[in-house]
C-alpha cells in the first residue's frame, strides 16, 4: 500500500501532487512519463544568427575599410577556383 501523504522517503512513495514516482538512490525523483515538450533549440537558432551577423558585419566592414585588399582577394580566390575546375575538367578529359 502506497502512503498518500506526500512522502518520498519510501521506495515508489508519493509525491506531494500525489502522482507515483520512483526514488532514485541519492533521492532524487524520476518522472513517470516523458516530458511532452520538444527541447530548447531557441538559444542554438540564436548563435547561429548572431554568427552569421557578425560574419557579414566582418565582411563589410573589409570591403568598406580595404577595398582594395578585399578586391584582390576576390580576384585571388576566383583564380584559384577556375584553377581548379580547369585541372578537374584536364582529369576528366584525360580518363576519356
Amino acid at each position: 500500500m502506497t502512503d498518500r501523504t506526500g512522502s518520498t522517503d519510501i521506495p515508489g512513495g508519493v509525491s506531494r501532487e500525489g502522482a507515483l514516482r520512483r526514488v532514485l538512490p541519492m533521492g532524487l525523483a524520476v518522472r513517470a512519463t516523458p516530458s511532452a515538450r520538444p527541447p530548447d533549440t531557441t538559444a542554438e537558432v540564436t548563435v547561429k544568427k548572431v554568427l552569421t551577423w557578425l560574419a557579414l558585419a566582418f565582411v563589410v566592414f573589409y570591403v568598406i575599410s580595404a577595398p582594395e585588399d578585399s578586391a584582390d582577394f576576390v580576384r585571388t580566390a576566383g583564380q584559384a577556383l577556375g584553377n581548379a575546375a580547369s585541372s578537374l575538367a584536364s582529369f576528366f578529359d584525360s580518363l576519356a
